[in-house]
Formats: structure tokens, sequence, C-alpha cells
């Protein structure tokens, strides 16, 4: 035994001298002649843990923990192999007997802690974090991984401090100089965050993630050629780089190229759908308009509605383009809108190739299931769809035309029935549904259809013993009507049942606010846009504003939110999901947006968000503050928006943050025209009249000059357009406006919610405002450029402390 120990040393030497192969050998001639000297199997499991032979590491760890159960080392090996394969459960329950056998394992305790942290059990982290330094206080990499969980945490002052000390004890620590940087760049220090990946870099230049975290600073320090250059530097190290894909893409989005962009977030996509992937793709895919199908595509936006993989309603009109390239809709498409406004039977609607080669586009159901379509040509052929159904009346029909049918029906109820009528079609409609509701009231059986035709014109809600369809048995399509038209609108009064009330609503605007909205609750959203990533509020400002100069919230544990018109819960539930451990205030004038909500909060398991009825103007008796305010698109509806914005700030705590939005009196000149337009012609706020103003509007468009304004995504359903071109009251402000109120309540401005386009383009113009916060610039930007906020006035501010 003593010479297998001396060639045990031997071997260890060589091993340590980097003599791999000689070492390798030399482990397997001693097992050779022991095949339990453990020791050599523990160094032959590290050398194929370090040459990446996962499933050969875990293996050898596993053999030498039977020959010695009591050894921490190799259980502590062991663990990291497991951690490495994914094993995390397994890798923690041998961190801890490692500890069990050795409590004073500092690197056992520090292992574990990166499984914690792995599993997001941050205060279990920390713990063993704390631990392992407290044996061990020179430990570097355990201050690196203590800041790594600092970081998450969003106290990024303490991981500084961490990731410093690791750099003290070990200057050469590659990882805790890029660390470093990242939490810099998290602080909106980017000058510092640029020395450190620069740093990293010298001391490993082929270091793909320090060169893409520098393209990252460089992109925020108005230097986008150099940060495509470093994005493409980390791609030629490390080719399966997903965030240096992403990085790479999300610039060409800035740069106007969303083609090239898409090829390359395709390329990460294909190696992991990541919801940051996800995102970057339905970015590329908003601004694009296909002249070809590209089956590809086509399936990636099938999903991408449907999971969804953002804002359904961001991907409405790429999806609506390559609809309309299905060379089988398209002929539809064309004969139903040179005949219009005449109703084509189905042979005439469907030609040769018959209502298949519709019915059985599956971009096409998608779109109808989940967001309102935007398209005055699609618009046209399925309202003739519609009519064309209603001819078949009871006729049964195969399984594929029955659940295009169902999502035609899906599409009317999530417009709210926007599409024209005939007289005639009006009254044998009427018709369809009272044989309908006398059936049902006496307990006869119905066609599915019958059902599905009813449901195109009215909503199943609205007659009565509706409910008894739910016991029935059903196609799935059809029992997918029936829960959208049902059970949901059950529920949702239901909740509205629940809803506290938190203020009276006396003021006069206010209650005609709240009636539009009762009536019309805004907006019928169907699914929400994912969000990952939840961050702290100083962590989500620093980068969503990295050159602007704030004063951080630095505040452990959640943060007090209020959004202050919440409408349907679209903003509430995004927000809530944004912040790490937001505690969310959503209140509302009417209930039955606050309904609605409230189902979908529920449905999405958020618990993190107390929906409530509350006028903005009373908020002041609620005896509470915030951290956080959110009102976008709600104080312009007041009597006195800015009256709206005083309460609002004084809610706010010293050194909170607000979000605002505002319409813009340039971008909504097109609106107001036709609004007075409205106003002269003496259309009424009844779904009827919206309806009838809306097909006077598209049919005088092109000699009205209305053609621009009627590309508005509000204007494809009754309660958008009411919104839009109906609201009992609006105002509109200017950046001036908004700048003046800033001064006199001595706010700070840090920037808009703006698309990464757009950003490019204003940074193009002033380059010299790197936070890109200067508000005269930006009225002289939107000045020339008129459109920029047609999707309001986005900003953040900050209250002083």
């Amino acid at each position: 035994m003593p010479g297998l120990q001396d060639m045990f040393a031997d071997a260890f030497r060589r091993h340590q001298a980097g003599r791999l192969n000689e070492a390798e050998w030399l482990y397997r001639q001693i097992l050779a002649a022991d095949p339990r000297h453990a020791e050599s199997l523990n160094m032959l499991g590290v050398m194929s843990h370090q040459t990446g032979r996962r499933d050969v590491s875990v293996e050898l760890f596993g053999q030498a923990v039977a020959i010695d159960p009591s050894s921490a080392e190799y259980r502590s090996n062991l663990g990291i192999a497991l951690q490495d394969q994914g094993r995390r459960d397994e890798a923690i329950a041998s961190y801890r007997k490692a500890i069990e056998l050795k409590p004073d394992y500092a690197e056992a305790h520090n292992n574990l802690g990166v499984a914690l942290l792995s599993q997001g059990r941050l205060d279990e982290a920390a713990e063993s974090f704390g631990r392992a330094l407290a044996l061990k206080p020179d430990n570097a990499v355990a201050h690196n991984n203590l800041g790594n969980l600092l970081k998450d945490l969003g106290r990024l002052t303490e991981a500084v401090e961490r990731y410093r000390n690791a750099i003290a004890l070990q200057p050469g620590y590659v990882e805790a100089h890029n660390n470093l940087g990242c939490a810099y760049r998290d602080q909106g220090k980017l000058d510092e965050a640029t020395a450190c990946f620069r740093k990293a870099l010298a001391l490993k230049p082929d270091y793909a993630d320090a060169h893409s975290n520098l393209g990252i600073v460089l992109r925020g320090q108005g230097k986008p050629d150099e940060a495509a250059a470093s994005y493409r530097q980390a791609l030629t190290l490390k080719p399966d780089f997903q965030e240096a894909l992403n990085n790479l893409a999300s610039l060409m989005i800035a740069q106007g190229d969303p083609m090239q962009a898409l090829g390359t977030v395709r390329r990460s996509l294909q190696l992991k759908e990541t919801p940051e992937a996800k995102d970057i793709f339905v970015a590329c895919i908003k601004p694009l308009r296909f002249k070809h199908v590209d089956d590809d595509v086509r399936a990636a936006l099938v999903r991408a509605l449907t999971e969804p993989w953002g804002r359904p309603a961001d991907l409405a009109l790429a999806a609506v383009a390559l609809v309309k390239a299905n060379p089988g809709v398209g002929e539809s498409l064309t004969r139903a809108n040179a005949a219009w406004p005449q109703r084509l039977s189905v042979p005439n609607l469907f030609g040769a190739s018959g209502i298949a080669a519709v019915s059985d586009d599956p971009l096409l159901r998608s779109l109808l299931e989940t967001v309102t379509i935007p398209d005055i040509e699609l618009e046209r052929f399925l309202t003739m769809a519609r009519h064309a159904m209603l001819e078949a009346g009871a006729a049964e029909e195969g399984a594929g035309v029955l659940a295009f049918h169902c999502a035609l029906a899906q599409q009317c109820f999530i417009n709210e029935y926007v599409y024209a009528t005939t007289d005639d079609e009006a009254g044998r409609a009427r018709a369809l549904r009272d044989e309908f509701a006398a059936a049902l009231a006496d307990g006869a059986s119905v066609s599915a259809a019958r059902l599905v035709a009813v449901a195109a014109y009215f909503p199943l809600q609205s007659i009565p013993h509706a409910n008894r369809l739910l016991a029935m048995q059903w196609p799935e399509a059809v029992a997918a009507l029936l829960t959208q038209q049902v059970r949901e609108p059950d529920e949702e009064r239901q909740y509205r049942d629940t809803v506290p009330r938190l203020t009276e609503i006396e003021d006069e605007v206010s209650l005609k606010v709240q009636h539009q909205y009762e009536e019309n609750p805004y907006p019928r959203w169907i699914k929400p846009a994912p969000i990952d990533n939840a961050a702290s509020v100083d962590v989500f400002l620093h980068r969503h504003f990295p050159s602007a100069s704030f004063q951080p919230l630095d505040k452990a544990g959640g943060i007090d939110i209020l959004i202050a018109g919440c409408g349907t819960g679209q903003h509430s539930i995004e927000t809530a999901q944004r912040f790490k451990d937001g505690h969310v205030l959503a209140i509302d004038l009417s209930l039955a947006s606050l309904g609605y909500a409230k189902r979908k909060s529920q449905a999405l398991g958020l618990t993190a968000i107390d929906y409530a009825q509350a006028d903005i103007l009373e908020l002041t008796s609620l005896g509470r503050s915030f951290d956080l305010i959110e009102s976008v698109g709600v104080l312009h509806h007041l009597n006195d928006p800015l009256a709206g914005w005083r309460v609002l700030l004084s809610l706010l705590r010293p050194g909170g943050f607000m979000r605002l939005g505002f319409y813009s009196e340039i971008a909504r000149r097109d609106i107001v025209r036709i609004r007075a337009l409205i106003a002269e012609r003496g259309y009424q706020r009844t779904a009827d009249d919206i309806r009838r103003a809306r097909q006077d509007l598209i049919d005088g468009a092109a000699s009205g000059g209305f053609a621009d304004a009627l590309k508005f995504n509000d204007f494809f359903s009754v309660s958008e357009c009411r919104d839009m071109l109906f609201h009992v009251q609006e105002h509109r402000l200017t950046i001036p406006a908004i700048e003046a109120f800033l001064e006199e309540n001595n706010l700070r401005f840090l920037g808009f919610d703006l698309d990464l386009r757009l950003a490019e383009q204003y940074q193009a113009r002033f380059p010299g405002d790197k936070a890109m916060n200067d508000l005269k610039l930006w009225h002289a930007f939107e000045t020339d450029n008129p459109d920029t906020f047609t999707n309001m006035y986005q900003f953040y501010v900050q209250k002083p402390k």
C-alpha cells in the first residue's frame, strides 16, 4: 500500500502541474491494483468534471462515497457534479451530508449556498454563504457568491462591497471583476462598469460573458457600433451564447433592421426558448408586414399568440399580414372586399377551394381567439363569414369548420360585436336568438351550430338560462366558447360583489367616466404578457434608464405600489409581476372593470394585488402612502388632470417614483378632428351609433383624410373605439406643460418609456443627451416627428427624499 500512496502523491503533483494525461494514467494504475482506492476515484472524478464529462464524474464520485461514506470532501464533490447536471435537490442533500460530517467545511457551506441560490431560496443561501465566510473570511469565492445573491435582491451597494472584497483577496478573479461590472451597470455607473469589464478581458481575453456585458454598457453609453462589435466578439468565442444573440438582436431592432434581428433571435430560440428570447421575437415581429408565407414564422407566431410570448396586440398586425399572404384566405378576402357592402353566399365567398382553406389556417384561428383583429379588409371578410354562418342556420358541419366558427364567435365577443349588420341580417339573427332562447327555456336540445351562430351576434350571457349550457357535453371548441361567454362573465359578476369601496364617487366627471366603463370595461384583453426576472424598483429603473441620475429607493423587502386607474387589470398584473415582493393596491371607478381584473388575477394565481373601488380625487382620505404610483391613461380623463396628479403626489413617499401616461396634443391631432366630426354629426355613445360611426368613417377615410387615424388598434372594438373617439372627457398635454408641472413640484424626470427604434432615433438626433431626459430637446423632436407619442407620453419621475 505505501507504494500506491507514493504513486498517488506523484499523480497528484502531475495533476496540479496540468500534466493531466500522465496523472490520469497513474490514477488508473492505482485503481488497477486496488479498485477501492477512494482517493484515486475522487481525483478521476475531479478530472472528469473539469473536462466536461459530467456523467462520468457523478459515477466516480458516487463510487468514492460508497467506499468511504465518512468523507465530507467526496460528498461535496458529488454535490458539485450533481448540481452541474441540474439535479439540485440531490446536490443539496449531498452538501448537507458533507456539512453534517464536517461542520466547519467552509467550501461545502459555500457550495450549498450556490445550490440554494439557484433554486431561489435566498434566505437559506445567504445563511450558507455567511457561514462559509465566518469559517473562512478570506474565501474570495464565497464573497463573490454572496455578492451575486445580494445583487439578485437588489441590494447593489452591499453586492459591490462583496465583489470588491473578493477582488482584494484574489486580484486575478476574473468572474468577480465581471460581476462587479454588472452591479455597477445596474447602479447606472456605466464608466465604472466599463472599467471592470475591460479589466476582466485584460485578465482573460477570451471571456465571452465580459465581451457581451461590455456591449450592454457601450450601448447604454450611446456607442451602438462598438456594442455590436462586442456582441459579435462574444459570439465568435462562443457561437451558442444565447445572451449575446439576444443582445445583438435587440440592438438590430434599435438600428432599424427587425428582419435581420428576427434571424438572430430565431438562432437564440433554437438554443432555448427563454422568456427574454421570446420577448425579443415579439419586438422583431411587431413592425414587420410579411408579403409572403413563411411557415416557420407562422408556426412561431401561433405559439407567440396562444402561450403568449408578449402582449398579443403587439403581434396582431404582423400575424394579419401572414394570414392575408395565405392564398386560400387571400382569395376570399379579395372577393369579400370587392363585393362590399353586399353579403356573399358561402360558395361565392369561399370559392372553389371551399371554407376549409380558411378554417384550416391555425394562425387565423389563433388571432380570432386571442386579440381584436385590427384590419379593415379582414374585418369585412369576417363580417361576411359571420353572415354565411347565419345563413347556414342549424346545419351541422365538420369539426374544422365548427372550430373556425367558434373562433369567429369568440372574436365577435372580444370586439363586442363591432361588425356591421344589414337590417335583414339583424332581424334573422334576432329570430335565431329567440328560437334558441325558447328551446333553452323549454329544456329542448340545441345544436352546436345554432349555439355558435347565436354567439357570433349576441353574448350568450345575455340569454336567459344560459348556465344550463355548461352542464351539457360539447365539442372542445364549443366548450371554450361557453367558458368565454358564460362561465367567465358569471365569475366577474361574483368578483365584483366582493370589491371593497374605499371612497365615495361624487365628482360629476368621475360619475360619467364610471358609467362609461361600467357599460364598456376597457380594455377587453385575453392573455397577459409574461413578465420574467422580477427586479427591485432600483434595478429596474437603472436598467430602463441606464444614464439617468436618481436616488435609489434602497428599500429592503417589498415596496407599496398604487395603480391609480387599473381598468381591467392588464396594467396591475404586469406591474405586480415586474417588481419583486411588491404589494399592489389597484383602484378603479368601474366595478365591471374590477371584476374583470380580479378574475384575471385569480386565474394567474396572483395574491399580491388588492382591488378596490375609489375615485382618485378622494384618495387623500386613505391615510396611506406608497413607494411607487402608476397612473397611465387615466388622469387625462379627469376634469382637471393636474389636480389628480397633485392628489397622487400627496400619497407618494419621499424618494418614491411615479409612472404617468398622458395623451399628447400633437400626436392626438387626427383623433381630435374625428371627435369633432362625431360631435358635429350627432352620433351618440351607444353601441349601435359607435358601429354606425365606424362604418361611416371607414367609408370616408380616404376622402376625409382619416386613413392614418383608422390604423389605431383601438378602432376595432366597441369599448376601445368608445374610449378613443366617444369618451365623456378627454384632455391632452404638451411636453412644455409637463415640464412646467415637474418644475413647480420639484420632481425629477427620469425618462420616457420608449421602444428600441425610437430611442435610437432620438440618440442619433441628440447624442449629447446621454440620459435622453432633456424635455426641451424632446419637445423639439416631437415637433419634427409629430407621431412620436401616438401611444401617449409615458414616463417616470421621482419625488425628492
